[in-house]
């Protein structure tokens, strides 16, 4: 949910706030941001938030929704559909989870020195 229409600056404005998550009152929006400790700064002479901070918010509660409802493979689904890795990984640390990391590239080895290698390696 990058909102192509912003400057690409990663800040909002309590109105594009308003906007996401579908709260009329600026008031309302202040309160909002204040309970999930997301810091309102001034700007000139605007309000406003950092976008990554609102997006995580967001899509914390959703990760929480998928950990409840499929407690075993609720961290690749979401991963499936966050919106992109900064937000999927800071959500997980958020909510005090570990970071799923697949490897990329299965390691072969061409004999008995690499081997043992490889074992020191995967053993630090």
């Amino acid at each position: 949910m990058m909102n192509d229409n912003f400057n690409n600056s990663g800040i909002l404005t309590l109105g594009e706030v308003s906007n996401i998550i579908m709260m009329d009152s600026i008031p309302a929006v202040k309160k909002w941001l204040i309970s999930k400790n997301i810091r309102i700064n001034k700007f000139s002479k605007a309000n406003y938030v950092y976008e990554i901070e609102v997006l995580c918010e967001i899509d914390k509660q959703l990760a929480l929704n998928l950990k409840w409802k499929n407690p075993n493979q609720w961290k690749e689904m979401y991963k499936c559909i966050a919106k992109n890795s900064a937000i999927y990984e800071l959500v997980l640390m958020q909510i005090g989870e570990e970071i799923v990391h697949k490897p990329l590239y299965k390691v072969k080895t061409r004999g008995s020195k690499d081997e043992k290698l490889l074992n020191e390696l995967l053993s630090i």
